[in-house]
């Protein structure tokens, strides 16, 4: 009869070094990259590879470690983070709708599915605890026939403007609302047929309210990405 023992000390006196290394670590997650789909379905990038997808992948300890670097004191450590873990793209080219699912992704794959929250009642002021399912957010993926720039028509004015979607790299443009406000001109292309960045950068400060409201609902994207509404 052959002796058998429960006593972990034991049964590891004869494992090689890598063996022992291999059994510690046998339930690690998988840190393989995942093929994401995202809500521009990649129709305005010119990937780094055409035939491969945009793939995102766990993050490590080691870029935990890189977003409390004080190497990295005063960078987007969001961008940062993501610059690690994704490939195919460059992320300053990345649209601010396809940046919020491949945050809420990356959340997901790192941490797991569940994210718990407190949400507070705006009419008793109670605090309540609530779990959201990452992976069951609905995303609201852009129309097959979109354009970028868009061509859309101010509704007061009655011009026809053709305007393009922000990017990652566009963000210091709106640290501030009212910096965002100053700077939206940058973003239309051509209005009534007329390309002079000059002659734009006079006419939007000027835009009735409603037409700036137009203008500003295209390049906040809102209508398409992870849907966030409570």
């Amino acid at each position: 009869m052959t002796e058998t023992t429960s006593d972990p000390a034991k049964q590891v006196k004869n494992l090689s070094e890598q063996q022992l290394v291999d059994n510690i670590l046998e339930h690690m997650p998988s840190n393989d990259e995942v093929a994401i789909e995202l809500p521009s379905k990649n129709k305005f990038y010119d990937l780094q590879e055409a035939s491969k997808p945009i793939s995102l992948r766990p993050m490590t300890f080691e870029d935990e470690k890189a977003m409390v670097s004080t190497k990295n004191m005063g960078k987007d450590i969001l961008n940062m983070v993501l610059s690690r873990c994704i490939s195919n793209i460059n992320v300053n080219d990345l649209l601010q709708m396809d940046k919020l699912h491949l945050i809420m992704k990356l959340r997901e794959l790192s941490y797991g599915d569940e994210y718990n929250a407190v949400i507070s009642c705006p009419s008793c002021k109670k605090d309540s605890e609530v779990t959201f399912t990452l992976s069951n957010m609905p995303v609201n993926f852009i129309e097959d026939d979109a354009t970028d720039p868009m061509v859309f028509d101010l509704p007061v004015l009655k011009k026809q403007v053709k305007a393009r979607f922000p990017r990652v790299s566009d963000e210091h443009y709106f640290t501030t609302a009212e910096f965002a406000i100053q700077n939206l001109w940058r973003f239309v292309e051509e209005i009534e047929g007329c390309r002079s960045k000059t002659v734009i950068s006079k006419v939007v400060p000027q835009l009735p309210l409603k037409d700036a409201h137009r203008l500003l609902d295209h390049l906040s994207g809102n209508q398409y990405g992870v849907d966030t509404k409570v």
